[in-house]
């Protein structure tokens, strides 16, 4: 009796570590004729994110075995189970349905690289050009505000980010457009907004990040 209950026990605890096992992950979505897609995805039921490129790539770190992919694309959501993958081809339709989902190894042999290029922070929210568009936005101060009450936005096109840690007056956010320094918002036209992305942890740009960073990437921008 003894000897069985070692053995049920042992094998839960199995399952569990299995379940709990992390694996770098790296993805490619494309259409039915091989062409990348770029969309919003996220991991279910947590706060990890990212965009696809144009080439349809995307990459993770950090996800359990059992995770499940959420696909953002049109007005179509489209889950994907990992299953222990460490990387995955997925195809969508031209309906923007599932088609296939297929083990690709030159993926994995990317190692961190569609990661290091695409994972957004966990602790904060990312704006993209699709939603801009969905929801007709005329200025983006109205879009930040409406993507994370968190924020606070004066006349001036000056940005706060409740919650983050500030020193004397410095609680501004870092306002960085296509990799520069900018003054305000206001003189972004949301029209040339490819994404926003609001860090709460700014520690990257030393003391002028104390207040959280607001990284903007322009379609403009891209095209240089």
């Amino acid at each position: 009796m003894k000897r069985g209950l070692f053995f049920i026990l042992s094998f839960a605890l199995s399952v569990a570590i299995a379940t709990a096992e992390t694996i770098p992950f790296n993805g490619l979505i494309c259409d039915m004729d091989g062409l990348g897609i770029k969309t919003q995805i996220t991991i279910k039921g947590s706060e990890k994110r990212t965009i696809s490129g144009k080439d349809g790539k995307f990459g993770f770190t950090n996800l359990k075995a059992d995770d499940v992919i959420e696909i953002r694309y049109k007005k179509s959501r489209i889950e994907v189970a990992l299953e222990g993958r460490k990387s995955a081809k997925i195809v969508l339709t031209d309906d923007y349905k599932l088609h296939a989902v297929t083990d690709e190894q030159s993926l994995v042999d990317a190692g961190n690289d569609y990661v290091t290029r695409r994972e957004l922070p966990t602790k904060g929210g990312v704006l993209t050009a699709e939603m801009i568009e969905r929801e007709g936005f005329s200025n983006l101060a109205d879009a930040l505000r409406a993507k994370a009450t968190s924020l606070v936005i004066d006349g001036a096109g000056n940005v706060t980010i409740r919650g983050v840690n500030s020193i004397g007056n410095h609680a501004n956010a870092l306002i960085i457009c296509d990799g520069m320094e900018i003054g305000s918002i206001n003189a972004i036209n949301i029209n040339d907004v490819a994404s926003v992305e609001i860090q709460r942890d700014g520690t990257l740009y030393g003391f002028k990040g104390v207040g959280g960073v607001i990284a903007i990437k322009t379609k403009s921008g891209s095209k240089r």
